[in-house]
């Protein structure tokens, strides 16, 4: 890139920031009352019959959904739910899961916003964390929560089980049916015991982190709101005229902030899916008329994979905007589907480093803004290095390292509900400049220009089929299993995958099989979670400070040619382990198994 278009770059970022921090400045101060439900109740009394959701074959206008809203928000409030409370919840994507947020919102309650897609411990662990007065369970969850028993946290009787509309009602598993309360409540604003403020928490969302179980973000008003902003006005220039489709789980930030966020602060309509189809893409796209569509890289790849649909080039879609789009899917997702705009960007749910690939670069995260960092890491032990002075060192171009952004009145970090685990996530003064700074646990490369490709995530996370996996949780889980004596759980490569495949080695006595390993494994995880790969060791390598060793796993991967310990895998949908040979190891990286 040249002088001028490196000045251009630089233009590009310094309008970026400078909208957004006005928009920062002059409406999302702490003490200031603008909340997330406001917006859609101004959408409500400015255009009322504007479409707002569009599900299955249901239409709300905006009228309609702040109504739901209201009585949904109503109906908690008559439970003895109250400001400063969590309800906790679990629930497919359909409206009433966006109702329940901005419901909740008006009366200054947070919204957990739990994984639907694991149960058992996991799913206690969630719920535990947050410290929920009320779980409120979708009906097609019900039964997952009810299968807790004396590890669910909440009494019985604050479990509420809500149904769709028009679908037959199943089982609630024991707890109690709120459809008739909601559908009897009043639709008028609830009224919160005291104002509900931007500095107040929103939504409490799970991530990995890069260490440990699970933990639970907090997102407040004032960084929902920022985020939203950003995406919906500045970046994707959306207004009331586009509708914005969204298949990703609604518990994932570029579902509920990226792509819910933009349409509420934009005015304009949200196309939802219970779950992404591929082969519904285009037509949901057709049927809904999407303009805008964030996405996850997995889903760009499952497009790219699936057989030519009429109508995959005569769509209206104008802009994608997302993270995770390899450079191999970038330049042939374009050119096959005619996309004429992708924004990609590198956001941490928890964190405060936001980078957007402006210029379109494939493979780019985009350029670092003031205040972002890489540093050099040791590649053995994925330690940060430090040199003789005690602080870190910042990377030169062609290096891998750990990106970390400053903290500070712009850039905070609101961190997570523990704040012993907040304080693990921070470095002091790593740089001498006497700024803190909040380690990502993401490797980049940095290049000409300061633009920043993803590499890898370290410590004890990775992340396949649109999910961050804690190898911690993963391996607490598997030693469970008779016959496992110690597990190491880590991310390989497999070519044509986006992310990590699960790997694990795993030390064992006489008691072991795969059959029962196989078993164990079904029943404790859920499929995006189970280790793809199995190699049984004799020992497990540890560092001086009692730690897994990976690195060494992690380049071997599951080649047969470089492991000489048995190998097994989980491909084409099976539940059952079989043994990886190198006729199977060249279907797989072939293509010819699918994992």
């Amino acid at each position: 890139m040249g002088m001028f278009g490196r000045l251009g770059s630089r233009l590009r970022q310094a309008a970026f920031l400078g909208q957004g921090a006005y928009y920062f400045f002059t409406r999302l101060q702490d003490d200031h009352e603008t909340t997330a439900a406001g917006f859609v109740e101004e959408t409500a009394r400015t255009a009322p019959t504007r479409t707002a959701v569009l599900f299955e074959s249901r239409r709300l206008s905006y009228a309609e959904f702040d109504a739901l809203a209201n009585r949904i928000a109503n109906t908690l409030a008559a439970e003895g739910c109250k400001r400063g409370d969590v309800v906790a919840l679990v629930m497919d994507n359909r409206p009433e899961y966006l109702a329940t947020m901005i419901g909740l919102n008006k009366l200054g309650i947070v919204t957990s916003l739990v994984n639907t897609h694991i149960a058992g411990d996991p799913l206690a662990h969630a719920i535990k964390i947050c410290g929920p007065r009320f779980v409120l369970a979708g009906e097609e969850h019900a039964a997952n929560v009810a299968a807790l028993g004396e590890t669910l946290v909440v009494p019985k009787e604050r479990v509420l089980v809500l149904g769709e509309p028009g679908r037959p009602r199943g089982d609630a598993a024991g707890f109690r049916r709120i459809d008739d309360d909601v559908d009897g409540a009043p639709a008028t604003r609830p009224k919160p015991t005291s104002p509900v403020k931007t500095g107040d928490p929103m939504l409490y969302m799970y991530t990995s982190g890069t260490t440990g179980l699970p933990k639970a973000a907090v997102i407040k008003n004032q960084r929902y709101l920022r985020a939203a902003f950003t995406f919906g006005r500045v970046l994707a220039k959306l207004g009331p005229d586009d509708c914005t489709y969204v298949a990703v789980p609604l518990y994932h930030a570029t579902g509920s902030v990226a792509a819910y966020g933009s349409v509420l602060v934009t005015g304009g309509t949200l196309a939802m899916r219970r779950k992404f189809s591929a082969s519904a893409f285009f037509d949901d796209c057709h049927r809904f008329g999407v303009t805008c569509f964030p996405y996850i890289g997995e889903l760009c790849r499952y497009l790219l994979q699936a057989p030519p649909h009429p109508q995959e080039r005569t769509h209206r879609i104008r802009v994608m905007m997302g993270a995770g789009m390899r450079p191999d899917v970038w330049v042939p997702f374009v050119e096959r589907f005619a996309v004429p705009r992708v924004i990609e960007f590198y956001a941490a749910t928890e964190g405060n480093v936001a980078i957007v690939n402006l210029e379109g670069r494939p493979g780019m995260l985009g350029a670092l803004l003031p205040g972002h960092e890489v540093i050099r890491v040791d590649p053995a032990t994925e330690s940060i290095e430090r040199g003789a002075d005690g602080r870190c060192v910042r990377c030169a171009v062609g290096d891998k390292g750990m990106l970390v952004g400053r903290i500070d009145r712009i850039n905070r970090f609101d961190g997570y509900l523990d704040p012993q685990k907040t304080q693990e996530k921070v470095l002091r003064d790593p740089l001498g400049d006497g700024h803190d700074y909040f380690n990502t646990g993401d490797l980049v490369q940095l290049h000409e220009d300061r633009y920043v490709s993803f590499a890898d995530r370290l410590g004890d996370t990775f992340r396949w089929k649109g999910e961050n996996v804690s190898t911690t949780e993963v391996s607490m889980l598997l030693n469970e299993c008779p016959g496992v004596l110690e597990s190491n759980v880590y991310g390989v490569e497999v070519p044509g995958y986006d992310g990590r495949a699960g790997m694990v080695a795993l030390v064992v006595d006489e008691r072991f099989s795969l059959d029962v390993f196989s078993r164990h494994v079904e029943s404790r995880l859920p499929k995006y979670a189970r280790p793809v790969f199995v190699r049984t060791s004799g020992t497990l390598q540890l560092t001086g400070s009692f730690k897994y060793v990976k690195t060494d796993l992690k380049k071997q991967g599951f080649d047969p040619s470089a492991v000489d310990e048995p190998l097994a895998y989980l491909g084409d949908g099976g539940a059952r382990y079989q043994p990886l040979d190198a006729d199977a190891y060249a279907r797989i990286t072939g293509g010819a198994v699918r994992l």
